[in-house]
This record gives C-alpha cells, structure tokens and sequence, in this order.
C-alpha cells in the first residue's frame, strides 16, 4: 500500500498539471481574439493637405475651427492647414504647380488664371463627385458653380462672394462736412477738401501690388464698360483700348497730387487699414473682406464707387468668386468629403455671421442674434445692391500678362512724370 501512495499521488499531479496547462492555453487563444474584436489595430488616416491665403484673425479663427472639428469628427482623415498671406500664397501656389507638388486641397480665384491650372491638368475634375450628392450641389447658387465650370465640367466649389468698395471714416467726413460722393468729380473735391486740413484722402497697399489695381480696374470699367475688357481677355483687344488709357490717366492724377498716403508703394494691407482705422486717412479702396475689421469700428462706414465723367453704374461691382479646388493627384474621395464638409450649410454660416462676406450657398439660415448688428446691416445691403460684377483684372487673364499688368499698374503708381505717350506704350505692352 505504501509503494502505491506515490505513484498515485504523481499520476494526480501530471493530470491537475496537463489540465491547467490545456486551460492556460484556451485563456491565452481567447485573450489573443479578445483585443482584436474590442480594439482593432488602428489604421493610418489619409492626411489631407490644405492651402488657403486666408490671413484675417477671425476669419482664419473660424476656418481653424472647422478644421479642428472635422478632425474630431473624421478619425479617418486629417486635414493638416497652412495659411499663407495673399502674394506669398500666389507665388508659392505657382511654384508647386510648376514643380508637380501640389496641396491637396488649394485657395483660387475664378477666371483665367485658374483656368490655366485646369488646361494644365493640374486641378481634379469634382462634376461626378457633386453629381453623386445631388441635394449638395442644389445648395449652391447656379452662376456660383457655373464661374468654377469649364469646358461643362465642374473643377472647384466657390464658398464666398466678394466685392470691392470705399471704406470711409465717418468722423473725418463729419468734420470736415464730406458726404459719401457718387461721382469722381465729387470724390476729387472731398480728397482736396481732406488733404488741404493734412488729411490723406486715401490709403491703399501699394506693397503687394493688386490694390493699386482695384482703382484701375475700377476707373477703366466705369468709363468703357465691361465689353473692353472682355475683348482683352479673349486677346481681340488690349489695353490700348481708350477706356484703358484715360483710366490710367485718371489714375496719375491721383499720384501726382499725392492723394494716398506716403510711401504707400511700400505700406502693407494691415498698415493700411490700420490708418483709416486710426483716421490717418479719410478713405480705402478695398474688398469686403475686410468688413468684419472695418465695421467693427464705430467710426467706419461704406459706399459705392462712383462713376465717371457721367459713365458707369455704381452697382456694378468689381469682384467675384472664389473657392476651393483639389488637387488631381491627390486623394480626391478624402479631399472632396473635406470641401463638403467645410462647405456645409452650418460651417459656412458659422463663417458669414462672423466675417460679412456673402456665401454662395442659397438659403443660408443667418441668426442676426449672432452677428454684430453694423455685419449684419452690411450683409441685408450687399445681397441686394449689385446688379452685376466684373472680374479681378490679374485673375481674369493668363498669368503671364497678370504679371505685367501688376508691374504696369505699379509703375505708373511710382513715376515722378508720365507723358500720355510713356502709358501708351507701357499698356501696349500687356499682350
């Protein structure tokens, strides 16, 4: 009996001993199964890279904010911004579509100069995605979408509407008994009334250029209409044309009695606005982009250019559209879900309540309770006021003669003396 005692007591550990080990194996299968249904493996999101010029604190304050919420919100796809001001982002726009390396997601402005990338091959053509979210594409505005459309094809979705007017102070004006002008001949006289008290009439940013553009843009289009232009597009006309050279000459008039501000050929856009603000100058010549910083001040009111020598209509309004487009190489599901999402009813509200600018989206549901009240009256008038709009002259030509526009305009802003003959062959040669 003592000899079995052992043996027994052996065979009893090997059984306790195997089955603990066939145990241990089944918890160790089950745990390895268990994580992989609670926790899958996580997966790399897409990266969406997103170039915009917007550079207004608040404007930029909202878009962040947007895109901080579609990235809580959409694990699987992260937009990674970048903001650029607006000369920095037109030049390093260019290189990268020189270069082949585009953002996946990019700011443009409609006319030829987007029109270029899309014959470039450079833009993602959106027409079938829009056309797989019809309920989407009816929240545009039609000529919204159709300013973003060539050759019948969709290539960017438009998310504002801008216009260029006078910002003035209505303190100085009050002061020196100055009533918004409705033609040239009266704006000249409040600007010499203005500069006789040491006023300067104007300030405008001369540093990047397209600024001293919205005057030329402006006078030509008062004087000739929008059918010069369009023949300059379109290469059957040029700046030859008279409209072009008596809004030039206009222009010079300006310059030689030192109607802007000094050194203006060197001030930047936040300088500049910064001086009307502070009523160092009396007036500014600007987009309505810039109306959240305008009428955020008391002082600051707005009206229409004028027009000229009894020609042009003081609703027809320089500016238009601008947008979003995607990259053709990029990942155009992901990029397109990113646009459809910023450019969602609630988002984009979000934005108008808070900058003024116009949406392109029908029907959007603004809370006046959430607007400041001098945004809000700016928003009721400018939806209703234009009748029609011409485009931004560097944009709506190829750039190679934006660029020698600009130089143009800069030059004849620059020059101590200019004969009518020295701007006629300077504008001829814009071809």
């Amino acid at each position: 009996m003592r000899t079995r005692k052992p043996k027994l007591l052996v065979l009893a550990v090997l059984l306790v001993s195997l089955l603990l080990t066939i145990m241990s194996k089944g918890c160790l299968s089950s745990a390895s199964q268990t994580p992989q249904a609670e926790f899958p493996a996580p997966t790399v999101p897409v990266k969406i890279t997103f170039w915009n010029q917007e550079t207004n604190d608040l404007r930029q304050k909202v878009v962040k904010e947007s895109i901080q919420s579609f990235n809580q919100t959409h694990p699987h796809i992260q937009i990674v911004p970048y903001f650029y001001e607006g000369e920095t982002y037109k030049a390093k726009l260019r290189v990268a579509a020189i270069s082949g390396k585009m953002p996946d997601l990019f700011y443009y402005w409609t006319g030829e100069s987007f029109k270029y990338m899309v014959d470039s091959q450079i833009v993602a053509d959106l027409t079938d995605l829009i056309q797989e979210k019809p309920a989407y594409k009816k929240q545009f505005y039609p000529e919204a979408l159709q300013n973003s459309s060539y050759y019948e094809r969709l290539y960017g979705l438009p998310h504002t509407t801008s216009h260029v007017m006078f910002w003035y102070n209505k303190r100085l004006f009050a002061q020196f008994g100055i009533t918004p002008p409705e033609t040239w001949d009266e704006l000249i006289l409040a600007a010499e009334n203005l500069l006789s008290k040491g006023i300067s009439p104007f300030s405008v940013s001369g540093k990047e250029r397209w600024p001293l553009l919205n005057w030329y843009a402006y006078l030509s289009n008062r004087l000739g209409g929008t059918t010069s232009y369009q023949h300059t597009i379109k290469g059957t006309g040029d700046f030859t044309d008279p409209s072009f050279i008596e809004a030039a000459l206009l222009f010079r008039e300006l310059v030689k009695k030192k109607m802007f501000e000094p050194g203006f050929l060197g001030v930047d856009r936040k300088t500049a606005e910064n001086m009307l603000l502070n009523g160092e100058t009396a007036m500014y010549l600007q987009g309505d982009w810039a109306a959240e910083e305008m009428l955020s001040n008391p002082d600051i009111g707005y009206f229409r250019f004028p027009t000229v020598h009894g020609k042009g209509d003081r609703t027809v309004y320089y500016g238009g559209s601008s947008g979003w487009a995607i990259s053709k190489n990029s990942n155009q599901q992901a990029a397109f879900e990113v646009l459809s999402y910023m450019l969602s009813m609630e988002e984009r509200k979000k934005f108008v309540e808070a900058s003024g600018q116009l949406s392109t989206l029908k029907e959007l549901p603004l809370s006046p309770s959430h607007m400041k009240p001098s945004i809000y009256d700016y928003v009721q008038f400018i939806q209703k006021d234009p009748s029609n709009y011409f485009g931004y002259y560097d944009q709506e030509i190829d750039p190679r003669r934006s660029e020698l526009l600009l130089d143009a305009v800069v030059t004849m802003a620059g020059a101590q003396t200019m004969s009518r003959k020295e701007i006629e062959d300077l504008l001829k040669q814009i071809r």
